[in-house]
């Protein structure tokens, strides 16, 4: 199993997020953690991923063994960067 990392703002933004959301992400990055299947894309022109959690996603950098979670927050906004 991998190791999750939260950036500071990414972080940040799943404590302003609803409980469910957040419990929806946190969930779906461990699952990715263990190696299950998840809706996850390489994003272009960066070397960095997207998880789709509904209508939210989460931006992560998969280093080996350890996920860097970059951002997270909903799908209008997160790649406004």
């Amino acid at each position: 199993m991998k190791d999750i990392v939260f950036s500071r703002e990414a972080d940040r933004a799943l404590q302003k997020m609803q409980p469910k959301r957040r419990l929806a992400i946190i969930d779906k990055l461990k699952a990715y953690a263990r190696g299950e299947m998840v809706d996850i894309r390489k994003l272009r022109g960066a070397e960095l991923w997207r998880i789709r959690v509904g209508s939210d996603r989460v931006i992560i950098d998969d280093q080996g063994r350890v996920v860097y979670v970059v951002a997270a927050g909903p799908r209008g906004s997160i790649y406004k960067e």
